[in-house]
């Protein structure tokens, strides 16, 4: 299994090839902040999330990722903060991640449009001892360096109102170097010289809640990423009953998802979600799980009298 953790962690670096740079959710819906920085303060709470993510489980070196963010509006609502803070383990090669976020927030017909900047640091790590490499031209010299802290740079406009949102981010603006090269390095093949530096990743997201009577409440969402010039789309169609209980499904690419939400209090919720993964990784793991618990606390003494759906 060495050979896979190599490859995971050659690919990721961006050396001869392109793979997962940053942490996925299923839950993407519960936690917007992680997918566009102008979502803070949309809630009009102090709102926060904690996420464990275990991916291709069985499979050995497969990702798996924690997750903090808090977010809520300033007391004029015209401004939102939001922090996040993430720890991702992918074979030899673990990150750790800080971000905060500074939203400016303007009405527009019966919503708000927002413009989230976001500021943070990554600190990379790997074990170069525990990577067997299956091309030689990918060979980093085993004296490289095990520790990258790399600045990070994200932007994002964001849409919503009490039924729908919209938004549109972009992530690794400043597309730092990781100062590696492959194949040149060890005088291989300088054809092969190529230099690892952080993807822009471009996010697309969408919602909309439809009331189909006092009980029931029909919850669509989407989510579109583009990555080095490849894209992914996610699908998510939720029932949510009497406001507390949602059951849903999504369908990506790699994946069918199922998950549901449960409100636990007029403060606290949680959710579960299952990746039935398709593909290769489906015969060699059992699928993804992902698990979340949110807080929400009013600050503010609101006028809001409808029911908040994202």
């Amino acid at each position: 299994m060495k050979k896979i953790v190599g490859l995971i962690i050659v690919c990721l670096l961006g050396l001869q090839g392109f793979s997962q740079q940053d942490p996925q959710y299923s839950m993407y819906m519960f936690n917007p902040l992680a997918a566009n920085p102008a979502y803070a303060g949309s809630r009009e709470l102090l709102s926060g999330v904690l996420v464990h993510r275990s991916q291709w489980i069985g499979l050995e070196g497969s990702p798996k990722t924690q997750a903090f963010a808090i977010n809520a509006p300033l007391m004029d609502k015209k401004m939102g903060l939001g922090l996040q803070i993430i720890n991702d383990i992918i074979g030899a090669h673990t990150t750790q991640s800080i971000k905060g976020t500074y939203v400016y927030r303007i009405k527009m017909g019966k919503g708000k449009l927002a413009f989230g900047l976001t500021g943070g640091l990554v600190n990379y790590n790997y074990d170069w001892s525990a990577v067997e490499y299956k091309d030689q031209g990918d060979v980093v010299l085993t004296n490289a360096d095990e520790n990258f802290m790399l600045p990070t740079i994200d932007f994002g406009l964001y849409y919503n109102t009490q039924t729908l949102y919209a938004g549109l981010a972009a992530e690794h603006l400043n597309q730092s170097s990781y100062g590696l090269q492959s194949g040149v390095q060890q005088g291989l093949d300088n054809s092969s010289e190529s230099e690892a530096k952080q993807s822009l990743n471009l996010l697309a997201t969408f919602g909309k809640a439809f009331v189909l009577n006092q009980n029931w409440v029909l919850k669509t969402s989407a989510l579109f990423r583009v990555a080095n010039s490849s894209g992914s789309l996610d699908v998510n169609l939720g029932f949510l009953l009497k406001n507390k209980v949602l059951f849903g499904a999504s369908v990506r690419q790699s994946a069918i998802v199922a998950m549901t939400e449960i409100k636990l209090s007029k403060s606290l919720r949680m959710g579960i979600a299952y990746d039935v993964s398709g593909g290769n990784s489906a015969d060699l793991s059992t699928g993804s799980l992902e698990v979340f618990l949110g807080y929400d606390l009013g600050l503010f003494k609101s006028k809001v009298v409808s029911p908040r759906y994202f």
